[in-house]
């Protein structure tokens, strides 16, 4: 009985991912060990023979229970296209930079007129 309820919990797991490899797989092995013991239970007075067979046909017929239960794969999101960018504004739309006035003439330079040096001390007394 142990086995049927695993072997139950695992087909009811097939239908628990996207892939149906997996699906396929998981339900293929849970739905041997069912038909197994099944099998196994019926044909008891016989040793239990019919766990071959039962084998046999549980796995094909979880194979199939778990690629039924395959679950499509998500929808493509439909993303909002970016909005417009706006165009550059004609080359004309800049004012030309306003013109610059010309510096003045340059003109050379004149060394002040040498001028003697004139002290504010008194002259130094004449004999020490």
């Amino acid at each position: 009985m142990r086995i049927i309820l695993t072997a139950g919990t695992l087909l009811a797991f097939a239908a628990c991912t996207s892939n149906p490899g997996t699906n396929a797989t998981e339900g293929a092995v849970g739905g041997a060990a069912v038909g197994c013991g099944i099998g196994a239970a019926v044909t008891a007075p016989l040793l239990g023979v019919g766990c071959v067979p039962g084998a046999i046909i549980g796995a094909a017929a979880g194979t199939g229970t778990g690629l039924a239960s395959t679950t499509p794969p998500p929808p493509a999101t439909a993303y909002a296209p970016p909005p417009p960018v706006a165009p550059p504004p004609p080359a004309t739309a800049y004012a030309p930079p306003p013109p610059v006035a010309a510096p003045p003439p340059a003109t050379p330079y004149a060394y002040p007129p040498a001028t003697p040096e004139v002290s504010s001390l008194p002259p130094p007394p004449a004999s020490y």
